[in-house]
């Protein structure tokens, strides 16, 4: 393999297959010599075409193509014509819609794998992203176990693997772990997971909103996993607004797809987008904030669950019919 792209709409996912791909290569190849560089941080591309200082092959992983332009973006374009038999490259994205002819180049110099998120629906493929998660820590887990932590994590990946390593790291000396080891490390107040919050502020339930992001925390459930959680149904709700089709929305066909409609009808004109908009904000907020994290996610998840006239002064005792 010279040439292998990587795309996915999820950034834990897609670090996941990088680390197996990577596994397999370093398994078959132990002198392969692995750099690692994001888009954002290089003027250039790497060199290819010189064997390694200590003698074997070289792979470089270039994170973040999707954005890549100008100088790196035509020399990675030039490279992908005539690729170096002698090494791998190795491009990840989060998507391929400005990088059409990368994406073209890679596929026909080498292979490109689209490492899809599993639909809400799909039990059996979130119970394998769980298992892996264990696999990934070399540890045993049962039925119940992958079944406790999908319940307690919802359909995000990082809060997937937040929980599976809190789990993990708790019962180190377990040989197999069972649904009872999960609820004694995650168990919050009801469902701990940033989709219990999700659904809240869907439902414009303020208080219960509260009472499932303490429990979350309480859980251990990470700041940025539960910002993710709600976004991601946010966004889905946008979608079905705007007529999005019940597999475009990643959603269950029937009731699921129809809760989803009615959700989304509760929200006032520009109510959504306002809500979309405070989540950006919010992502900052815990990036560099001076108030505790769990402090900026209540007020921040008050005012996201409270329904609102935009443009109008913010009133939490607000509510409407």
């Amino acid at each position: 393999m010279a040439v292998l792209l990587l795309t996915g709409d999820d950034d834990l996912l897609l670090l996941r297959e990088v680390e197996r791909r990577l596994e397999a290569m370093l398994g078959a190849e132990p002198d392969l010599t692995v750099d690692r560089y994001d888009v954002a941080e290089l003027e250039h591309l790497p060199e290819l075409r010189t064997t390694s200082l200590f003698g074997g092959r070289t792979c470089v992983v270039l994170r973040g193509v999707e954005a890549i332009a100008g100088d790196l973006k035509a020399e990675v374009e030039r490279y992908l014509d005539a690729p170096s038999p002698d090494a791998d490259l190795v491009l990840v994205a989060r998507g391929t819609g400005r990088v059409q002819r990368i994406a073209k180049r890679a596929k026909e110099q080498g292979e490109r794998a689209d490492v899809k998120r599993p639909a809400d629906w799909d039990d059996h493929g979130w119970d394998r992203v769980v298992g892996e998660e264990f696999r990934r820590l070399r540890r045993k887990a049962d039925a119940t176990a992958i079944a406790a932590i999908r319940t307690h994590a919802g359909t995000e990946p990082a809060a997937i693997a937040s929980q599976v390593g809190s789990v993990c790291a708790t019962h180190a000396d377990v040989s197999v772990l069972l649904a009872e080891h999960v609820d004694a490390v995650v168990a919050g107040h009801g469902r701990a997971s940033g989709f219990a919050v999700a659904d809240a502020i869907a439902e414009r339930d303020s208080r219960g909103a509260l009472v499932a992001l303490r429990g979350a925390l309480d859980a251990g459930e990470a700041p940025l996993a539960i910002v993710g959680a709600i976004t991601y149904r946010v966004r889905q709700l946008l979608q079905v607004r705007s007529g999005a089709s019940p597999k475009e929305a990643g959603l269950r066909p029937g009731r699921g797809y129809e809760d989803t409609k009615a959700r989304a009808r509760a929200f006032a004109p520009g109510e959504l987008a306002w809500v979309h908009d405070r989540l950006a904000q919010l992502d900052l907020q815990l990036k560099g904030s001076d108030l505790p994290d769990g402090t900026v996610l209540e007020l921040a998840v008050l005012e996201l669950s409270t329904s609102r006239e935009v443009g109008a002064p913010f009133n939490p005792l607000a509510s409407r019919s």
